[in-house]
């Protein structure tokens, strides 16, 4: 909630790579969804239904994006 409030927080460090240098890193649907601003479809993920405590980060810079403590079902798949 306080993401949705005050949205996300400014990255700690700025990661500056070729599109190259991240497809070497990243899988296809990760380079698409980091880099491309491409989604996942709904309900295409194993997290969707999971609720195991845990802290995500950001694929490509580790910045944190959410705590699971606040995750909840909202029915829209993401």
């Amino acid at each position: 909630l306080n993401y949705a409030r005050n949205g996300n927080p400014e990255p700690d460090r700025r990661v500056e790579k070729s599109d190259e240098e991240w497809k070497k890193e990243l899988t296809d649907e990760q380079f698409a969804v980091t880099r491309l601003k491409g989604t996942e479809r709904p309900y295409s993920s194993d997290v969707c239904s999971k609720f195991e405590p845990g802290i995500y980060a950001c694929v490509c810079c580790d910045t944190l994006l959410f705590d699971a403590n606040t995750k909840f079902e909202s029915g829209s798949g993401w």
